[in-house]
Parts: structure tokens; sequence; C-alpha cells
């Protein structure tokens, strides 16, 4: 698979994350930063997660996934540590970019390493999907620039 590297404009997006765990907890505040509009399908929450609910910043659905749930949004994050329910996810997705927390051949949005200092970002991927190393190399990338000025 090969992938197209590009920003997304995320302001009013409708987004749908199912699962409510640690790769939510850490991606549901970029995507809120972003602009997105959440939706956050999960029996259960981390609890910074259920605190932005409580807050409303992202609308809470109580329950475990149920199919056509990624019908109407813009975007899907299949972020359930269940392979097979993000399997399905993905492969239903309804036309919206998915993203898939583990591996499958259905993911057609990868999220980046992403590090921002001084007005730049900087996003870093591995083909294939290895978060871990994504995030070493921006890290590394981030330090080796950082006090450098650097234009487009």
């Amino acid at each position: 698979m090969s992938y197209f590297p590009l920003f997304a404009e995320m302001a009013g997006a409708n987004v749908l994350v199912v699962g409510g765990g640690g790769v939510a907890q850490r991606r549901i505040p970029r995507l809120l930063d972003s602009g997105a509009c959440v939706t956050l399908v999960s029996p259960e929450a981390a609890p910074g997660l259920a605190l932005l609910a409580r807050e409303g910043r992202i609308a809470w659905v109580r329950r475990r996934y149920v199919e056509g749930d990624e019908q109407g949004f813009g975007f899907v994050f299949a972020l359930t540590d269940d392979p097979e329910v993000n399997d399905r996810i993905a492969r239903r997705r309804g036309g919206a970019p998915t993203n898939v927390a583990t591996a499958t051949v259905h993911r057609s949005l990868a999220v980046p390493a992403t590090r921002v200092a001084g007005g730049t970002t900087l996003a870093v991927a591995c083909l294939p999907s290895d978060p871990r190393r994504s995030r070493e190399i921006a890290d590394l990338c981030l330090s080796t620039l950082s006090g450098r000025s650097f234009g487009a």
C-alpha cells in the first residue's frame, strides 16, 4: 500500500471515533484542536475522554459499535483493541477515510507522528505502519531542527 501525504482541514468535520482507550485519548484532543466535531462510541472511556464528554466537547455514545454507526461521518477512527471489530469498521466505512489502530489492509487513512514547533508542523509516517518508529524519528528531527529557522 502506498499513501499520499496530506494535511486535512478538519474544522467542522464530523468525526467518529470507536473505542475509548489510550489511542483515542491521544487522538481525540488533536482532533478537537483541529476543529473537528467528535462523536465517541464506546461502552467505557479513559478518564480524559470522560471529562471531555462531561464538558460537552465530545458526544459520547456509551455502547459498543453497531454496524452502520459510521454512516454520515466525514472521517472514521477505529481505535478499539479488537482487530476484528476494527477491520469490520474499516470495511463498512461508508466511503469515509478510515484510520485503524490495528493491522488491516482496509486502512485508508494513516495518522503520522506529528510535532509542532515555531509555526512548523513535522509529520512522520513509516510504511509499513510503525507508530513507535515514527514518533522516534519525529522527535529526532525536531531536536535536530530546534533553534534553526527554515521556510516552506
